[in-house]
């Protein structure tokens, strides 16, 4: 049986894939969730500069929209 592919959501942090789910208001509320407590982490760790992604791709894979980002970085004092 082949199974169809479905839309995903992935969540994206630091540049690297950190978790996927299949496309629903339900996965989306858990990755932003988990986008939260990443940024938290890595500012707990000293993490000055990053970033944290949620990209919506289509069953084909053709398609990518961001749907959600947030970067941070450290004041820089002038």
């Amino acid at each position: 049986m082949i199974e169809k592919q479905k839309a995903t959501y992935e969540l994206w942090y630091l540049g690297d894939v950190f978790n996927s789910r299949v496309k629903c208001r339900e996965s989306l509320n858990e990755l932003l969730i988990e986008a939260k407590e990443l940024i938290d982490t890595g500012r707990e760790e000293g993490l000055g500069v990053g970033g944290v992604e949620i990209i919506c791709v289509s069953a084909n894979g053709k398609d990518i929209e961001t749907v959600w980002d947030f970067n941070f970085a450290e004041k820089v004092n002038g």
